[in-house]
């Protein structure tokens, strides 16, 4: 029969207090990080919708409202709506702009970030030939997807449809 040993204390608490400071260093470096590029993240990410809105409807002014834009010509004419959206996707959230007519019918669909999705994959949801398919949408919509891409695809098909929601409920027959 063998003889248990019996436990020390040493061989228990000095690896487990050891573990605890490595792992509260290591939060405390994330938390750090996450501090100072949060910031420039979000100011990246306005600045790449921005530039989405201006290349669908370049030269147009734009006054924001909350959730959308409502996006005008030099004149102050309305030329329609722009509803910067989100979902999930396969890696991550993917991020659009949806250019929307003034009757709520989407005229240009544009990735804002994807940068989860796989390279040569789900980034694929950025190519026109895919986007193309919600040109002249109003109602939710069922998007065909990218072959090896579900995940991806979904998710900006769900981001077009939240879009489409969000036009509904805020903005319903302002410009009509």
């Amino acid at each position: 029969m063998q003889k248990r040993k019996k436990l020390d204390i040493k061989e228990i608490g000095i690896p487990t207090v050891s573990l605890f400071v490595i792992c509260a260093v290591i939060a405390g470096a994330l938390a750090a990080v996450n501090a100072v590029t949060a910031e420039p993240i979000a100011r990246n990410g306005a600045r790449a919708a921005d530039a989405a809105r201006q290349e669908m409807f370049p030269g147009a002014r734009f006054e924001g409202h909350g959730g959308y834009f409502t996006v005008m010509d030099q004149n102050g004419a309305p030329l329609g709506y722009c509803i910067d959206s989100e979902a999930q996707g396969y890696g991550g959230a993917i991020k659009i702009t949806v250019g929307l007519d003034p009757g709520g019918g989407v005229l240009h669909v544009k990735v804002v970030s994807c940068d989860g999705e796989t390279p040569g994959l789900g980034q694929r949801v950025k190519e026109e030939s895919f986007l193309a398919q919600f040109a002249g949408k109003k109602d939710a919509v069922q998007a065909d997807s990218i072959a090896s891409a579900t995940y991806s695809s979904k998710g900006v098909e769900n981001a077009v449809n939240q879009a489409l929601e969000i036009y509904r409920e805020q903005i319903g027959g302002e410009g009509q």
